[in-house]
């Protein structure tokens, strides 16, 4: 049972009792898990916990400050981003320092198909890892490259093979390169000490 599942639970049991003297009240959310798009804040913040342990068991990304996930198109950036994306800006990350208070705040499109819900936030996810860990700071190219790469995986490990082969296709000269450089370092070298060698660049 999730975290959000526990909470409306309690907040169901405390609501009833208090009205009736009885606490039997049940939530499910096995609507909100098989939903095919993540459309409400409710499943999108359910997909990140599950994705959340699932970056961690996969690639040991883990990340230490709160996440603040919001489901609403991101402002555009530009014509650029067109070239390397064919379907433009699902999401960003922008990390949220002030003073010790640290966080990272992600935006996601609503009502995209639960995969691809998925890779987009594992993108912006692996963003904010990069800046926790302070790795790849200098290194634009591998930067994203490292976040395609995540995004390829959970893409695959979820049979959207389709959409997977699409991350390969990218237009952009540098940032396309570099997912097809970290796939081969993966190929030859294996995940473990691929993640490794992304830890030691810049």
């Amino acid at each position: 049972m999730s975290v959000v599942e526990k909470l409306v639970n309690w907040l169901g049991r405390t609501v009833e009792f208090a009205m009736t003297g009885r606490s039997e009240y049940q939530f499910t959310t096995s609507e909100f898990q098989t939903a095919r798009t993540i459309d409400g804040s409710v499943q999108a913040r359910m997909a990140m916990d599950e994705l959340v342990e699932d970056l961690d068991t996969w690639f040991q990304i883990k990340l230490a400050w709160p996440v603040f996930l919001e489901l609403k198109h991101p402002p555009g950036i530009g014509w650029k981003a067109s070239l390397y994306h064919t379907e433009g800006n699902m999401g960003r990350y922008t990390p949220q320092e002030l003073g010790e208070r640290r966080g990272h705040e992600v935006l996601v499109a609503p009502g995209l198909p639960r995969p691809r819900f998925r890779s987009i936030l594992a993108h912006e996810l692996v963003h904010a890892y990069q800046h926790e860990k302070k790795i790849l700071t200098k290194n634009i190219a591998l930067r994203e490259g490292m976040a395609r790469w995540v995004e390829y995986h959970v893409l695959s490990r979820a049979g959207a093979h389709e959409e997977a082969r699409r991350l390969l296709k990218i237009k952009h000269y540098m940032f396309g390169k570099a997912i097809k450089s970290v796939l081969e370092h993966e190929k030859n070298h294996g995940l473990e000490k691929t993640l490794a060698w992304l830890h030691e660049q810049d």
